[in-house]
């Protein structure tokens, strides 16, 4: 029988032992290959979020808010006074026409914490009227002024089929010496998924400048669309206002 050298055989074997570590190195690599693969290919949620703009409609501001938005092609929630939907009816449809969510903030912009609950209930219903002539439907989506409600009120409200909607992310875009960086960076220091984020179109009064927000709005969208965000109305969003 024909016996291989000893030394030979010790050098085949250290030549099989690295062909086989080589081959399982190989298949690691090929796995790991693959699980990343398979890793970067799983569908995400898709992350939603909602922009929103309070105490219009403007003749000037909204009409430019709606320019940005079409040209973007981001739809959004418009909190809306009812008197003023009255004064300004043209911008009032034209919010309605172009797809975005209107939703009700009052006739006159009452502080709901000082108001009797029987003139609150009338001033939303006043508004909702309007709304419903603008849209054909009542949606019941309601943001307080301010944002102040008490618990009672919110009860009643919800009693009464209302949707009562605050937000997550507060662009502070309302202050008077407020710049457009310092909306754009309040808007992406608190951004997440299904997250609201509070805007002004007009305030109360209707004599506040929004050109700030208007200015800081396209930058918002751009630098969300970046980060994978998609826009969705209120109407849209699940168990928001519940």
């Amino acid at each position: 029988m024909f016996m291989l050298p000893m030394n030979l055989l010790v050098k085949k074997t250290k030549i099989f032992s690295f062909q086989v570590l080589s081959l399982g190195l190989l298949l690691i690599l090929i796995n790991s290959s693959c699980d990343n693969l398979l890793i970067e290919n799983i569908d995400l949620p898709n992350k939603a979020i909602a922009l929103t703009f309070d105490d219009g409609p403007d003749p000037i501001y909204t009409d430019m808010i709606l320019d940005v938005l079409k040209e973007k092609d981001v739809k959004a929630t418009f909190f809306l006074i009812g008197s003023k939907m009255k004064r300004y009816p043209n911008v009032t449809e034209r919010i309605f026409n172009e797809g975005h969510c209107l939703a009700n903030h009052t006739y006159t912009h009452i502080n709901l914490e000082k108001t009797l609950y029987k003139e609150i209930y009338n001033s939303i219903s006043k508004t909702e009227t309007v709304l419903q002539g603008v849209c054909g439907e009542s949606l019941k989506i309601f943001r307080p002024p301010w944002g102040k409600i008490t618990l009672e009120e919110k009860d009643k409200l919800k009693k009464d089929g209302f949707k009562v909607v605050l937000w997550d992310v507060n662009s502070k875009d309302f202050r008077s010496n407020i710049t457009v960086n310092e909306i754009i960076n309040n808007v992406m220091a608190g951004i997440g998924n299904n997250k609201i984020v509070l805007f002004h179109d007009s305030d109360y009064l209707g004599k506040a400048s929004r050109k700030n927000t208007v200015l800081a709005l396209p930058q918002i969208i751009d630098l969300l669309q970046e980060m994978g965000y998609r826009f969705v109305t209120i109407d849209e969003m699940d168990n928001v206002g519940k």
